[in-house]
Parts: structure tokens; C-alpha cells; sequence
């Protein structure tokens, strides 16, 4: 029964099938997007500090094509971050109109909760930093076991950060009445956001064979020329959010461009 009863909401909300307007559909699968880009970034700030220096590792014949490939991951991370904000700046009218209607209280304790642990964010980047400053490479790359427990915890509350704020953009945006124009944009941008999240997956992929050919001990962070699988235990860690991300952007654009497949067939008819 409660497996039925998810399947009917998923039904209800546009997740699946085709049976909720075209409009809710365009929501949920711009909601969907907005979560795995949230999902995909965890992925994303794990990587860039696990490459740092990595030119340095590779054979000077071999650095062109993975630094581009990187480069390119780099730049479709930065495009698609851009276009959420261009998502959260279509939404002010219709935030302005959920303020007005006073419907405020309804995401007000989720709201705060996100503030006060981005407060302890901060106070904790700063420790952390400063704290790094004090260290050798050496220290800072795992050979302190209590830093390296630090920076793991530092690490998961990055991780709830983002998902705390992903949480209140999703209830903010499922309650805000936009109209159809501010809906179309924000599906577009969706899609774009989508279409960024394959790009991002694609260059990463092509770094990391980069790295398991020509630089292998890099990955595994084991001495210059000892090798090291293709399947690095700590980039798999990376990479599986990423593709989760991938996987439910890709899932949440489906649902959007099946809307206007749909109303294309309806005009015509």
C-alpha cells in the first residue's frame, strides 16, 4: 500500500507518466534538476580538492589533453552554478507574491535551520584554514590523523549545507504561484542545467582516464611511479554523486521537454 501510494504521488506531482498538467510537470522537473545540481556540486568541490597540483604529476606530453578536459569540467561547473542563479533571479517576482500573501511561516524553520548551520560553516572554514596554515603539505594531505578527521567532518557539513538549502529552495519554489512565462524560463533553464551536469560528468571522466594512463599514482596518492588502478578507491567516492546528479538531471529534463512535446501535438491538433 505505501508502495502504491508513493507511485500515485509520483503520478500526482509529473515524476512519472504524463497524467499531471503540463504545468506541474514543468515544476517538478525543474525542482528535480535544482536538487541534483546540489548534488552534483558535493561531487564537484570534493574533485577540485583532490586535483589540486595534478599538472605537476604529469609527463609534459601527456598534461595538454587532461588539463583541457579538466578546464572544460571547470567551465560547464561554472556555467551551470550561473544558471541556477539565473533560476533563483527569474523566481523573485514570484517570491514576492508568496511574501506578500504572507505564506512566509510555512518555510521559516527550514530556512533558519540553513542559516544557523552556515553560520557554523563559516566559523568552521575559518578554524580550518587557519589550522592549515600551521601545517606541512604532508600534515595536510593525511599523515595528521586529527586533521584529516577534522577535514572529513569539515567535509559532511559542506555536505549538509547544500542539502539544507536545497531543501528550502525546493519548499520555497513548490509554493510560489508562478505565472506561465516565469514557469517556460525556468524550465529552460533547467534543461540547461541539465545539459552542464553531462558536460561536467563527461570532462571529469576524461580527466580521470587521463590520470589512470599517464599518472596514475596521482589518484591513489601513492609515490611517483608506483602504480595504481584505474578504479582509485577516492575518486569513486567523487564520482558516484556525480553520476547520481547526472542521472536525476537527466531524469528531470525528460519531464520537462515531455511538456512541450505534448502541447506541441495539442496546438497542432
Amino acid at each position: 500500500m505505501a508502495l502504491a501510494g508513493v507511485r500515485q504521488r509520483c503520478y500526482g506531482s509529473g515524476a512519472l507518466g504524463t497524467r499531471a498538467a503540463p504545468s506541474t510537470q514543468r515544476r517538478t522537473g525543474s525542482l528535480i534538476v535544482l536538487v541534483a545540481w546540489s548534488v552534483m556540486v558535493t561531487g564537484g568541490t570534493s574533485l577540485e580538492k583532490t586535483s589540486e597540483h595534478f599538472p605537476a604529476a604529469l609527463p609534459a606530453r601527456s598534461r595538454a589533453f587532461a588539463e583541457f578536459s579538466f578546464n572544460a569540467t571547470a567551465v560547464a561547473g561554472i556555467v551551470g552554478s550561473l544558471l541556477v542563479i539565473v533560476g533563483a533571479l527569474i523566481a523573485i517576482p514570484g517570491l514576492a507574491r508568496f511574501l506578500r500573501a504572507k505564506r512566509w511561516p510555512e518555510v521559516r524553520k527550514r530556512f533558519w535551520t540553513a542559516t544557523l548551520v552556515s553560520a557554523v560553516l563559516v566559523v568552521a572554514t575559518l578554524g580550518l584554514s587557519l589550522w592549515a596554515h600551521h601545517l606541512t603539505p604532508a600534515q595536510r594531505n593525511g599523515s595528521d590523523d586529527v586533521y584529516s578527521g577534522a577535514f572529513v567532518a569539515f567535509a559532511l557539513l559542506v555536505v549538509m549545507t547544500i542539502g539544507l538549502w536545497a531543501r528550502t529552495a525546493v519548499a520555497v519554489a513548490s509554493r510560489i504561484d508562478f505565472t506561465p512565462r516565469e514557469l517556460r524560463r525556468e524550465s529552460g533553464v533547467a534543461l540547461g542545467v541539465a545539459l552542464t551536469s553531462i558536460a561536467v560528468i563527461a570532462g571529469t571522466s576524461v580527466w580521470w582516464i587521463q590520470m589512470a594512463l599517464h599518472a596514475p599514482s596521482f589518484l591513489d596518492g601513492t609515490p611517483g611511479g608506483v602504480a595504481a588502478s584505474l578504479p582509485s578507491a577516492q575518486l569513486i567516492v567523487i564520482m558516484v554523486p556525480m553520476v547520481i546528479g547526472t542521472l536525476a538531471a537527466s531524469w528531470g529534463a525528460s519531464r520537462i521537454a515531455v511538456t512541450y512535446r505534448r502541447t506541441a501535438l495539442e496546438t497542432r491538433s
